[in-house]
């Protein structure tokens, strides 16, 4: 079969999420992806589902991935993820701010003096002005076995997947997308076309002389850690140094920080980790490690990102190309925020208006600078 309602275009954390929940509701899908499945940005991702972000709605979305992550990994037999908890360190005088967002969603927690902190995560140093939140139900993913499991997942359910698929073209005509060529051999053809490829998204529709969705995209890098001993502890980010650190097993964690830069194309961003982001993630730990000589960076990776000019997402219609939509701009949380994004994108391929979103709202603004807007962590 080669005709379709929905045509999902990207098979990263997002396109998955919209295949499993369109197949769910009878639809008939197909996902055109260009490597394997999870081999963009969700594999290049820390991994990371936290529902402490600091705008309700992401709470919210972030609440919906995991309810459908747990889903899709009991029925369909892959649990590609670790439920972990997550901690975050704030000063106290951000505890409200913090807390509200969770709050708001019916999420539970719990709220740490400064020396109960190390129960959680021993080696952390926590100051007498900060308090940790704890949450429980934060999850970490392996993107491999994220992409084995949903691949099972959406065979089992109908949904054509189609990989390795290259760039392979999409043909328009009359302002219209007509279909997407599938190994060079047969055109997929859909109702609608729903372009979640994250960070390639700009290239494709740049590809076809479409402009009206602002789209900058940016580097993110992830460094590898090695101990002399396991560590158990929980994922945890710390507010005044925007740090971010889990454990990844065998001894190893991975580390971070809201460090970005603007790239021209994604593929400019998968150069691998620059000498003065170590340097830097570096100096952060000596600031927040007990003892920073127990650890050693041991390798690492980057990959890309993409963010609109003003740091929220940009769901449904893509201006100026008819029976085409878009899931774009999760500013580096698109794994967290999957499913939540992808329900918002399958109501507007139902006709559903999401002025929030609409890429609409930059008509006018598609030549500004390229900015990275950091809205979604406290």
């Amino acid at each position: 079969m080669n005709s379709y309602d929905i045509v999902v275009i990207g098979g990263g954390a997002v396109g998955l999420s919209l295949s499993y929940l369109a197949a769910k509701k009878g639809y008939r899908v197909a996902l055109v992806e260009s490597g394997h499945l999870c081999s963009g940005a969700t594999g290049r991702s820390a991994g990371i589902v936290t529902l402490q972000l600091s705008l309700e709605e992401d709470v919210a979305m972030a609440a919906k991935t995991i309810e459908l992550f747990r889903e899709v990994g009991k029925g369909f037999g892959t649990e590609f993820y670790r439920t972990t908890g997550f901690l975050t360190l704030v000063p106290e005088r951000m505890l409200e701010e913090t807390i509200e967002p969770l709050r708001s969603n019916n999420v539970g927690y719990m709220v740490l003096r400064a020396d109960k902190v190390k129960r959680y995560v021993p080696f952390l140093k926590a100051h007498d002005h900060e308090v940790g939140v704890l949450t429980s139900n934060d999850m970490v993913v392996d993107a491999s076995e994220m992409g084995r499991a949903f691949r099972y997942a959406l065979n089992e359910m109908g949904v054509s997947v189609i990989e390795w698929n290259g760039r392979g073209a999409i043909h328009v005509e009359g302002g219209e997308v007509r279909g997407v060529m599938a190994n060079g051999q047969s055109l997929i053809k859909g109702d609608a076309y729903v372009f979640a490829a994250g960070p390639w998204n700009k290239t494709l529709l740049g590809g076809l002389g479409i402009t009206g969705v602002p789209l900058t995209a940016y580097k993110c890098q992830v460094v590898r850690l090695c101990a002399e001993r396991t560590l158990d502890y929980v994922p945890f980010y710390v507010m005044g140094e925007h740090l971010y650190m889990r454990p990844d097993g065998n001894g190893t964690s991975i580390a971070g920080n809201g460090y970005a830069r603007v790239v021209e194309r994604p593929e400019d961003a998968m150069d691998g980790l620059e000498k003065e982001y170590v340097q830097h993630i570096a100096e952060l730990l000596a600031e927040r490690v007990l003892d920073p000589s127990g650890f050693r960076v041991c390798g690492g990776w980057s990959g890309p990102c993409s963010i609109t000019p003003d740091g929220y997402p940009v769901i449904g219609r893509i201006p100026g190309l008819r029976g085409a939509y878009i899931v774009d701009g999760l500013d580096g949380y698109g794994l967290m925020r999957a499913a939540g994004v992808a329900e918002l994108a399958l109501k507007a391929v139902e006709g559903e208006e999401l002025p929030k979103y609409s890429a609409e709202r930059f008509k006018g603004r598609e030549e500004q600078e390229e900015l990275v807007v950091e809205l979604h962590s406290v």
